[in-house]
């Protein structure tokens, strides 16, 4: 989840309150040198440049691509920025699978390229979110203390300066438009709506991730970032029957030496790895590797981008041990271990706490309010 924040914007949507719903924008294409969709009912093309609008022909495919810094729809170029809008709210198109119903803004960016942006509802965005980020048929309370994290992490990212809030995959809150969304879903967002977690009048970044392993970690700890209470860390022995609660690796001498050289290391021979400094949830803040003639040191976080998060699942590593050739290392949890273990989440609600209560535990000294 990308930390870029717009903590003035967040608090005066709080603090003044709105009657009106909130549009989010998502980046759901960026960059892209072309895109074909897909109409499911009545979708019009508003030029944005000559104002000009077309009606697609309903359940038909289209291509979309840039020609010259404008955007070409069907073989019909027109201007630098297009916006697609559905007739029916319920009907929209569909890319690559996926159904948006939202507004797309086109626009033709640098390079030849496109970036597509759909601009919706903030609660319908959820409808997007809570099925990919966890899973449909988690217990109830556990979506809906989902849905307000969800929710305050996306109010947290919106800023009109930029032409996107957030983006649709991990960099943000993964974002899969209006598929998969079932009644228990809805009821998770419709429960909470408007909801969001608050301290001292701000809005909380409310991160997330799959297992904390035990603890979940400090913002400062993981980004570096200024942490507020709600996001210092708490033991959590609720994730430890979960089957993300421990994980172990093998990595070949020969690519951890890999490693370690494309950092300037010139070792060729490695004598002993582990860990050389924790965090206070016991996370790998770095890693010491000692070799032939000296030690060389690497973040927790640059071993997990080097070697895949989803393999190498989190930097709480419990042990590093040399076998068959290469090294084995074994740990705990899956993901960056910041704000609400999801497995402990779902743990809860089955032995009967609410999303309020799983909340509180999760980002303690957080208030839940109601922006209305």
């Amino acid at each position: 989840m990308n930390k870029t924040l717009a903590p003035a914007l967040a608090a005066a949507l709080l603090l003044c309150g709105t009657a009106e719903a909130v549009e989010i924008r998502v980046g759901i294409r960026l960059g892209t040198p072309s895109f074909r969709l897909r109409t499911d009912g009545q979708v019009f093309v508003r030029d944005l440049n000559s104002g000009r609008r077309y009606l697609l022909v309903e359940r038909s495919p289209y291509e979309i691509t840039p020609v010259g810094g404008l955007v070409r729809v069907a073989g019909e170029t027109l201007g630098p920025e297009i916006s697609l809008e559905p007739r029916d709210g319920d009907l929209g198109v569909k890319i690559n699978g996926v159904f948006y119903r939202g507004r797309l803004a086109v626009k033709a960016a640098p390079g030849g390229l496109l970036n597509v942006v759909e601009h919706l509802d903030m609660e319908d965005y959820l409808e997007g979110v809570l099925p990919v980020e966890m899973s449909p048929g988690s217990p109830l309370e556990a979506l809906k203390a989902q849905a307000v994290a969800s929710r305050s992490y996306a109010m947290r990212r919106l800023s009109p300066s930029r032409d996107y809030d957030v983006t649709a995959d991990v960099n943000s809150q993964v974002y899969n438009g209006r598929n998969n969304v079932n009644a228990r879903i809805r009821t998770a967002i419709e429960k909470t709506r408007g909801q969001v977690l608050t301290y001292k009048g701000t809005i909380v970044t409310a991160y997330f991730h799959a297992c904390c392993g035990g603890h979940t970690a400090s913002s400062t700890a993981v980004w570096g970032e200024k942490a507020s209470k709600p996001l210092y860390g708490v033991k959590d022995p609720f994730c430890s029957s979960s089957r993300h609660s421990n994980w172990q690796l093998y990595i070949p001498e020969r690519d951890l030496l890999s490693f370690i050289q494309k950092q300037g290391s010139t070792a060729l021979q490695l004598k002993r790895v582990r860990v050389a400094k924790k965090d206070k949830s016991e996370r790998a803040l770095s890693i010491a590797f000692d070799t032939e003639n000296k030690t060389h040191y690497a973040e927790g976080s640059a071993m997990r981008s080097a070697f895949g998060n989803s393999d190498f699942r989190s930097t709480y590593i419990t042990s590093v041990s040399p076998t068959s050739g290469g090294w084995l290392f074994k740990g705990r949890g899956w993901g960056h271990g910041v704000g609400m273990c999801q497995s402990g989440a779902a743990a809860m609600a089955n032995k009967g706490r609410d999303y309020r209560r799983i909340l509180r535990h999760y980002y303690p000294g957080a208030s839940i309010t109601v922006r209305k």
